[in-house]
């Protein structure tokens, strides 16, 4: 093999994974051991670990960290866990000790040096799936990882639960499908998980923000019941969507978050249908977000 080739497959595989590359990868493709050692040699690539090469000059990133853990793990790991957590954008996630899991079948005689590496019985290719180049788990199988961590507690699972399924990374058939290939007894997490799935339905809308969140646990908290959540409401004419309502009471709360009432043309819509809930006799109150916390 000439040296351009050499060089070209080694830009490839740095290109697509954020500047790295395995010594395993790059004998795939027919390049010599000895084509490595000149390159390491010639400051070309850098080691980064036993396995893990670093093409020279290419920039560490967040992301570089996670797919430099990945590939030292061996071939087909996948981040999972809370990394997947946070590479997927769920709230409370640190990136800080990358976690992976690999299949046993496939598992590494070598301790990877730079991830927890989870090896559980099941994993299946659909619960893997590839962003930034970066293979990991699909948020349902990592919601369910997370649920198998016993100091992760209930609350905190549920709220990440609620956060995936309002982003729409997650929904009752993908949870209720993993559910049916990870519910087999003696799997930790599985019943809390079959325990929020039922009490949710198919039809569940979690809360679409924190303060539609924290307004639940307060009126749980002072043991309030009969409010629904994101209810269609109208007299002759479709009014709108509301975000709780209390039909004993006649009572509508808005929760009015910056993100979807904080513009004019936002608080002049609110007013109008405001004024035709109290015209139809409803009760509304306005429960309103702002720097971080909620006034009524």
């Amino acid at each position: 093999m000439d040296q351009m080739t050499i060089d070209r497959h080694i830009h490839i595989l740095s290109a697509a994974q954020h500047g790295l590359m395995t010594r395993r990868q790059l004998r795939g493709r027919g390049v010599p051991a000895i084509a490595v050692v000149r390159r390491i040699g010639q400051g070309k690539l850098d080691v980064a670990t036993a396995t893990v090469l670093r093409l020279a000059g290419a920039p560490q990133t967040p992301r570089s960290v996670v797919m430099e853990a990945v590939l030292d793990a061996g071939p087909g790991a996948a981040v999972s866990h809370t990394t997947a957590a946070d590479m997927w954008g769920l709230p409370g996630y640190s990136r800080r000790g990358v976690e992976v899991v690999a299949d046993r079948r496939g598992a590494t005689h070598r301790l990877p040096t730079l991830a927890t590496v989870h090896q559980p019985r099941r994993i299946r290719p659909s619960h893997l799936t590839e962003l930034d180049g970066i293979r990991l788990t699909t948020p349902s199988r990592a919601v369910f990882d997370l649920a198998g961590m016993r100091w992760i507690h209930p609350k905190r699972l549920e709220r990440t639960l609620d956060t995936a399924w309002a982003r729409r990374l997650v929904s009752y058939r993908s949870l209720d499908g993993m559910l049916g290939d990870l519910g087999g007894k003696g799997r930790s997490g599985v019943a809390i998980m079959r325990t929020l799935l039922r009490a949710r339905g198919p039809d569940y809308r979690p809360a679409d923000s924190n303060t539609e969140r924290r307004f639940e646990e307060i009126v749980e908290g002072c043991g309030l019941s009969g409010f629904e959540r994101q209810v269609e409401l109208g007299d002759d004419e479709w009014i709108g969507r509301v975000d709780f309502v209390h039909r004993e009471r006649r009572l509508v709360v808005e929760v009015d978050t910056a993100l979807y009432h904080g513009s004019l043309t936002d608080r002049r819509a609110d007013e109008r249908r405001h004024l035709r809930l109290r015209q139809a006799g409803w009760s509304v109150l306005s429960v309103r977000e702002e720097i971080g916390r909620a006034h009524v």
